[in-house]
């Protein structure tokens, strides 16, 4: 017995880094899933499946230029600051080429919403809503959570996050009271985020001593471009993960996007295991590149999210009915459809981020997303001019994506000998 304990702290003590972020992670995300099963009930009830679906839809569209601010620096810049952690010079010259970009391109995309909001009949009267909503970006800019995963200290993230959070849900309360208080959550939201980058930005430049610097050309340029595999590969899933409230809205109504926004979220809440998961990996699997780690990883990931399926199927009108009333039960069959992609977008997790990025195939990777993109808009061609848009159809839609994604990267991993 003895042995057996020291044996279990001999591998603690080995993992201490994985296993403190892991924790760090676990609170955070478990803080993050009490959190909308707080504010979703009030704020459908206080606003109206419509005026929520509303704001939702504004969200959406501007989640397209935060794939734009983010530019794939989540996992290029990780896995650069992670080599080079004990180097200052050099997290100085990331840190500060990745600031760099992420502002230029956020000027960027202002241009663009304001050519968005020319030409989409959808968001004329509400200019004051997606511009407000455009904090999206700026949180993208001054929270540098990419920063934190490559030095592996989550804790930054955690207690930054949960404290703009909870910032943001005492207000929520205090200022939401009708309809016509809708642009306060997007207000809200963007005062939260403005004290998490200042609080970040302190935490780098204060206490970690990051310098910042006006970088040259060409290493801005190198950064640029490591990221355009990511960059492509986000955007190419951002096509079959946001459009859908952008079709629902467009073509079927604003309760739809309701409707699937509530089965997202709780899909969502399915998915934060497997994220926890792999936030905490990558950095450490970036460095050790241990596949036989991997593979024990993978026969966990396998068993938890087939059994979060499996909870979601038996207790789906339940919940619905206590975030969202009866008028929300419309959002059961969508909830099941997207409950069955848990399981295929945690395995395609450890197939690309965890496998196929970490040893040098992130070209490979992006093949796939792309592929997978077009396939999602052969899919929504064909019910269009077939069918008909309906959520349940655009829901199948994404299923189809995440089986075909799944095996595809599989497939690229048997072929690199990496399975």
């Amino acid at each position: 017995m003895t042995k057996y304990i020291h044996s279990l702290k001999g591998k603690a003590l080995r993992h201490k880094s994985f296993l403190q972020n892991f924790s760090y992670l676990s609170a955070l995300q478990i803080f993050n899933l009490v959190l909308p099963l707080i504010t979703f009930p009030y704020l459908i009830r206080v606003l109206g499946k419509e005026t929520y679906g509303l704001v939702i839809f504004a969200q959406a569209l501007i989640s397209y230029l935060a794939i734009l601010v983010g530019f794939g620096f989540n996992i290029s810049a990780t896995k650069d600051i992670s080599i080079h952690r004990n180097d200052k010079a050099k997290l100085s010259e990331i840190v500060s080429s990745v600031l760099i970009i992420k502002v230029l391109l956020m000027l960027l995309t202002f241009v663009i919403l304001g050519v968005l909001l020319y030409y989409i009949p959808r968001t004329h009267g509400y200019t004051a809503l997606f511009i407000l909503s455009m904090w999206v970006c700026l949180f993208d800019v001054i929270f540098p959570i990419w920063y934190f995963q490559g030095v592996e200290q989550m804790k930054y993230i955690a207690y930054i996050t949960m404290t703009s959070r909870l910032l943001f849900l005492g207000l929520i309360f205090i200022f939401i009271h009708s309809p016509q208080d809708f642009l306060y959550v997007p207000i809200l939201y963007g005062t939260g985020a403005l004290v998490a980058g200042a609080i970040s930005m302190i935490i780098i430049f204060v206490k970690h001593k990051i310098q910042f610097r006006i970088q040259s050309y060409s290493n801005l340029k190198y950064y640029f471009k490591d990221s355009v595999p990511i960059f492509i590969s986000n955007v190419s899933i951002s096509l079959y993960v946001n459009t859908n409230k952008i079709i629902a809205g467009a073509f079927l109504g604003m309760a739809e996007v309701a409707y699937y926004d509530l089965a997202e979220k709780l899909t969502t809440v399915l998915k934060i295991p497997q994220n926890i998961l792999s936030q905490s990996l990558f950095p450490k699997i970036s460095k050790e590149k241990n596949l036989g780690f991997i593979k024990r990883i993978f026969s966990l990931t396998v068993a938890l999210n087939l059994a979060l399926f499996l909870f979601s199927v038996v207790f789906s009108k339940t919940i619905i009915l206590i975030l969202g009333g009866n008028q929300m039960l419309p959002a059961q069959t969508v909830v099941i459809i997207l409950a069955v992609t848990v399981p295929f977008i945690a395995m395609s997790n450890i197939f690309g981020i965890q496998l196929l990025i970490p040893f040098g195939f992130s070209n490979l990777f992006s093949r796939v997303v792309i592929t997978s993109a077009f396939v999602y808009i052969l899919q929504m061609l064909v019910i269009w001019l077939s069918v008909g848009f309906s959520i349940e159809s655009i829901s199948i839609a994404t299923l189809n994506n995440e089986i075909f994604c799944c095996a595809y990267l599989f497939y690229y991993c048997k072929k690199c000998n990496l399975w």
